[in-house]
């Protein structure tokens, strides 16, 4: 560290909108989250963390996320004159109300965290919210969340229903994230019909917001093609992969891509696409869940690149280890086992255990379209 740095110079280069890498601007911000530690001025701490959890998804460190927001709202519940929801006069973004928003999702992304802490959880958020003022949208989202992740869909179907009855405020989702939401909650329900209309309608609208649309498009990659709609999936594809391959934090689309491809006739092309980004599956900033889900898909990716004779390919596996793609099954499969066993048991159920035991044990769909791969 520079002796010339100060915490109002650090924060001052982190909400700078000069250009630089996400990883170097983090490192400016935990860099003036040290310094207002060593002061003991608390409430330069908590105006620094609260940025930092604004910006955490962007430097791939959803675990620390999660860490910086718990203590934000502790601090926040404690004193909420001194810690204020909004503590940045002129980045009224960083906004403790829409933190949490990304809570519930957080906690549930996490075994150790049980149902009664979420739920408790949730009550800390209608207390901020009423406590603000604020009005039910950012609550309602959340409920959705919990009901979506245990397996409550006639109780999600209701939420969701109140969500789009209820008048927009403050913390409503977006025109993109609102939709890019409802689609993947209507594929978890099967409503495949559905749930493009809402991605068409995001890229026929040019509705935008952060990863969307392409994250969202990249989850529709397989639905468009089993539309008959293969051209369109083929230019989304081509659209969504520079965004989504840049950052550990898209590797659950990164897997999209590579099941397109699969699934589509161009093995070659998804092969050299795990290769390129198994090593995200090692990224520390991966929550449980996320973690879980890349496994379980890599599995499903690993299984088909080997029935179509490219497993003896050497990698790097889970650890970093000399393997090969045939070979990563079972190890990916191994890693994985533990996890899918404390995620049910929260829950109560063994939904992740059977899915994971039964990834890539049958083909994949096929569309034959070439992709120049």
């Amino acid at each position: 560290m520079s002796e010339a740095e100060t915490f109002e110079s650090l924060t001052r280069r982190f909400d700078s909108h000069a250009p630089m890498p996400h990883r170097e601007r983090w490192d400016i911000g935990k860099r003036a989250e040290r310094l207002a530690e060593e002061s003991g001025d608390k409430r330069a701490l908590y105006e620094i963390r609260m940025r930092l959890v604004g910006f955490a998804f962007q430097a791939a460190e959803a675990t620390e996320q999660l860490t910086l927001f718990l203590w934000c709202a502790h601090m926040h519940d404690s004193d909420p004159a001194r810690y204020p929801t909004r503590p940045l006069e002129a980045q009224p973004d960083v906004d403790l109300l829409w933190w949490y928003k990304w809570l519930t999702v957080m906690l549930l992304s996490y075994p150790q965290y049980s149902l009664a802490q979420v739920r408790s959880a949730l009550d800390m958020m209608r207390a901020a919210y009423r406590r603000e003022g604020a009005g039910e949208a950012g609550i309602l989202w959340a409920e959705l969340s919990l009901a979506l992740e245990t397996g409550r869909n006639d109780e999600a179907r209701e939420v969701l229903a109140r969500i789009k009855a209820s008048p927009p405020d403050e913390y409503s989702n977006c025109d993109a994230c609102a939709r890019a939401q409802e689609a993947t909650i209507l594929w978890e329900m099967n409503d495949d019909e559905a749930a493009l209309r809402l991605v068409d309608e995001i890229l026929d609208q040019g509705y935008e917001c952060a990863e969307e649309p392409q994250s969202i498009a990249s989850e529709a990659l397989l639905a468009f093609a089993r539309a008959g709609r293969l051209p369109e999936a083929a230019a989304l594809a081509e659209f969504t992969y520079p965004l989504i391959m840049s950052s550990p934090m898209h590797l659950s689309h990164q897997i999209d891509h590579m099941l397109f491809l699969l699934s589509t006739g161009n093995p070659r092309t998804a092969a050299m696409l795990f290769v390129r980004h198994l090593p995200n599956v090692r990224h520390e900033g991966l929550p449980p869940s996320a973690y879980l889900a890349a496994l379980k898909q890599l599995v499903v990716v690993a299984s088909e690149l080997s029935r179509e004779g490219y497993g003896a390919i050497e990698i790097e596996g889970v650890h970093g280890e000399a393997t090969t793609i045939e070979g990563f099954i079972d190890s990916a499969r191994a890693e994985a086992r533990p996890l899918a066993i404390a995620f049910d048991k929260r829950d109560g159920t063994n939904d992740r255990v059977k899915s994971l035991e039964s990834a890539g044990s049958m083909p994949l769909e096929r569309f034959e379209f070439e992709l120049g791969g």
